[in-house]
């Protein structure tokens, strides 16, 4: 299956994250990993959720944004759902 990654926005947008993790919960995701970190003035979010017997990896990173990375179908319908959200 093909992979695809999207940048959704801002890492520091709250609504954004809400959002997602609202998406996350409505299709069913379970949470696999989390970690959090600073590095000098980078902050990393990383998450990792099972979705569809599938993995989908979402990073926030400063100045990077928020991104979902995984097989395209999933992605496509997180994407969908968060921006329908967002509206």
């Amino acid at each position: 299956m093909n992979q695809k990654t999207v940048n959704l926005g801002d890492e520091f947008d709250a609504k954004l994250w809400k959002a997602l993790r609202s998406s996350l919960s409505d299709l069913g995701a379970k949470n696999c990993y989390e970690n959090w970190g600073v590095g000098g003035s980078q902050e990393l979010v990383t998450l990792v959720v099972e979705l569809e017997g599938a993995r989908i990896h979402i990073e926030s990173e400063t100045y990077m944004g928020l991104t979902v990375c995984g097989p395209a179908p999933l992605v496509d319908k997180v994407q969908k759902l968060v921006a329908k959200k967002m509206a």
